[in-house]
């Protein structure tokens, strides 16, 4: 998708998307984003730790991609501009996968060279020199490439005047590693060669360190990439190439060179590669990717085929709608990776805090260290308890805990047709009160039906509805088209019309062999006096039910009523009693007659209906209910009811197949389906209570080592309750692991909508 396809706040901004490496905290994170806030033209920026990308938007006179990259790489770190011609959320697979290959790397070699190590520390019969050089000379390639990254990055942080995880890991390992040193030196130095190795402890201590450390990023990352599984399916259904006829012979090219108006081949059980219709050809197309639907969908010329669905057994000849940045797939790809990098306001809090936690850190380990060495004399336990405090208290869980429950919750309601813009839009779901439900095309199918035939005395239902459609053919009227539809759905023989006149706020006359049809409502039956008392009754039961009735005559004889609906959903009472079970008040809003309205809100349990309200005073029934101190989610079609979707505090736009970008809501229903509304809200609570569990996990965590890893609690209880450092070095990449764990369960929870 280009630049310019991509949805932009404002005209005259563009968005650009950075690839960043480097970044192990979410003080890496902050970091980042101020620098890049600072430059004159960046009207937003976010960094997301999980995905390692920045989302920038800019305006294009003031400042370019190129000084985004400057930005990042001034604060130490790397950065690439993504290429907007890449399927979107496709570097951050790639990169997912590399860095999951390069940190299994790091670990085998941890533990070849680790297991020795600690052999020789705890059971080898070496004493002195000759173990603290076997120590020396497995433990400095562990540590150089082990440790490498940290320290580098430790140096770059140094270098611009601030510190991070890196930081923490670098001095925390090698502190025990230059105390390794200093004890090989000792021994090398002593006079008896048995002298014993008091700090051999050191060497083993800063090796098991860096393995356990490595560990959890492996473990990390690996659960990172099953955090973003949403984006690697979509990313599966993409087809890299397509069959294009060009002069007049198939050629195979990249999707990306395929031009509107070209004609593509797709053969049978290929992947529709783009956007296209169907000019000849037959076949059945699996697109449950986007409907949901398990049972293929039958094509013929003039339907409409996506990218990503599936063809059958048939051949297709199809021609390009969309270019592949602007399908429907890339569109879906495209708001799930928006969603991704996006940040709720609860999520800042860890921000706030990391700015702080670092110092704190360095200055609760600097007292450690004084307090055991200067005041109890213990210089082993005090190097013992600074190593522990900086590695313990690495920031990396609260970095983690919100943007992977984001990322998988966002991937989950992907998978089930919820498209969530901004990961805002899931705090406010979970703060819902109110659900306020358009009628037509949200409640109902919003394709009217015929419901009901009911003829005259000695008049055939097929006659009275051959003739109603006879009129109707050419009247473009929707309920006539219904009345069309279902004439042709009866195999029914429509007459052919020879002149056709539209009544204003009445209906149609038509002329067909000789005779006039009429087909309206009881104000142009009553101007051409035909007596209609005899079914007045019927009409009144179809109002009663939400229905249109439609008199139809001919010559001046009434021949009967055909009566028009709009359908109610089929899901529709379903996701009511859902949302209602949720503890969420519904309300119907609608453009029709109140009697329709409260029909339709009868049959699918609906007490509060406000009808007779135009597209514009939606939104002052919004407004009103916001005004009683209600939290209102407004759900519509994303067209007539966009002033009411915008105004609501959540806006929830039912999306359709080829046109699922829907700027009015916050979140987008690829399907027509209320259940739908009932798993965003259930969605949504579920994903801020697992926002809320790794934050106050992340922070607790913390707060509980801390004192451990310091040393604090012995004087009370005694040596067993002190943190060594190669424990809290396994407990760090354990409070990691936990908080991305916490976030996957999202995937398995039963959503109650």
């Amino acid at each position: 998708m280009t630049s310019a396809d991509r949805p932009s706040p404002e005209p005259g901004r563009q968005h650009a998307l950075l690839d960043v490496e480097g970044m192990h905290c979410a003080g890496c994170a902050a970091r980042i984003e101020k620098a890049l806030s600072r430059l004159s033209g960046v009207t937003a920026a976010r960094v997301n730790l999980v995905t390692n990308q920045a989302s920038v938007e800019f305006r294009p006179g003031e400042v370019g991609p190129e000084e985004l990259v400057a930005a990042v790489e001034s604060g130490g770190y790397s950065a690439s501009v993504v290429d907007e011609e890449e399927p979107p959320g496709s570097s951050m697979v790639e990169r997912e996968v590399r860095e999951a290959s390069a940190w299994r790397r790091r670990l085998l070699v941890g533990v070849v060279l680790l297991a020795p190590l600690v052999w020789l520390t705890h059971f080898s019969r070496l004493s002195g020199a000759a173990l603290v050089g076997w120590q020396f000379a497995l433990a400095t390639p562990l540590q150089l490439y082990l440790g490498w990254p940290y320290f580098l990055g430790a140096w770059q942080r140094l270098r611009h005047g601030s510190a991070n995880m890196d930081s923490l890991i670098a001095l925390g390992t090698g502190t025990a590693y230059v105390a390794g040193l200093v004890e090989l030196v000792r021994q090398v130095t002593a006079v008896s060669a048995s002298t014993p190795a008091g700090g051999a402890m050191y060497f083993a201590d800063a090796g098991m360190i860096l393995t356990f450390i490595t560990l959890g990023k492996l473990l990390e990352v690996k659960a990172k990439g099953r955090a973003s599984r949403a984006i690697r399916k979509l990313l599966d259904l993409t087809s890299p190439e397509a069959t294009v006829m060009r002069d007049d012979a198939p050629q195979r090219v990249p999707v990306r060179a395929v031009t509107v108006g070209e004609t593509i081949l797709v053969r049978p059980g290929e992947k529709v590669p783009l956007d296209a219709e169907v000019v000849s050809g037959t076949s059945s197309v699996d697109q449950s990717w986007l409907t949901g639907e398990s049972i293929p969908v039958e094509k013929q010329p003039g339907d409409e085929i996506l990218a990503g669905t599936i063809n059958g057994q048939g051949g297709l000849t199809a021609t390009v709608l969309r270019p592949a940045g602007q399908t429907a797939l890339a569109q879906v790809i495209d708001l799930v990776r928006k969603a991704q990098e996006s940040k709720p306001r609860i999520g800042r809090l860890a921000d706030r805090v990391v700015a702080w936690f670092v110092p704190a850190v360095l200055l609760i380990a600097l007292v450690a260290l004084l307090a055991w060495g200067l005041l109890a004399g213990d210089w082993p336990l005090a190097l013992a308890s600074m190593v522990a405090v900086l590695v313990v208290a690495c920031p990396c869980a609260l970095g983690l805990a919100t943007p992977t429950a984001v990322l998988v919750g966002s991937g989950r309601g992907a998978e089930s047709g919820i498209l969530i813009k901004e990961a805002e839009a899931l705090e406010t779901a979970g703060r819902l009160t109110t659900v306020v439900l358009d009628k037509t095309g949200t409640v109902t199918l919003g394709r009217p039906r015929v419901a009901a035939v009911e003829p005259a005395d000695d008049v055939d239902p097929e006659q009275l509805l051959a003739y109603a459609a006879a009129a109707e053919r050419l009247s473009q009227h929707p309920l006539g088209a219904a009345i069309v539809a279902e004439a042709e759905d009866r195999g029914l023989e429509i007459p052919a019309v020879d002149d056709l006149q539209a009544v204003p706020g009445g209906g149609v006359q038509a002329r067909c062999d000789g005779r006039t049809i009429l087909v309206g409502n009881e104000r142009l039956m009553r101007e051409s006096w035909i007596d209609l008392d005899a079914q007045r009754e019927t009409v009144r039961s179809m109002r009663a039910r939400g229905q249109t009735p439609l008199w139809v005559a001919v010559d001046g004889r009434r021949l009967g009523v055909v009566a028009v609906a709009d359908p109610v959903a089929p899901h529709s009472r379903e996701g009511v009693e859902r949302l209602q079970a949720l503890g969420l008040e519904v309300q119907l809003l609608s453009g029709d007659n109140e009697i329709a309205a409260k029909a339709v809100a009868a049959e699918v349990g609906i007490d509060a209906v406000a009808a007779d309200v135009l597209p514009d005073q939606k939104q002052e029934v919004v407004r009103r209910l916001q005004g009683s101190g209600k939290v209102v989610a407004m759900v519509g079609d994303g067209i007539n009811d966009a002033p009411a979707l915008a105004a609501a505090d959540l806006g929830i736009a039912i999306g359709s197949g080829a046109d699922v970008a829907i700027e009015a809501g916050d979140v987008v229903l690829v399907r027509q389906d209320l259940r739908a509304v009932a798993r965003a809200v259930a969605l949504s609570r579920a994903t801020l209570r697992t926002i809320r569990q790794n934050l106050v996990w992340a922070l607790v965590y913390n707060a509980l080592l801390l004192p451990f890893a310091a040393g604090v609690l012995i004087p009370i209880l005694g040596p067993a309750f002190h943190l060594p450092p190669a424990a809290a070095a396994a407990a760090m990449a354990a409070s990691s692991v936990s908080v991305v764990t916490n976030s996957l369960l999202l995937r398995a929870r039963k959503l109650e909508g």
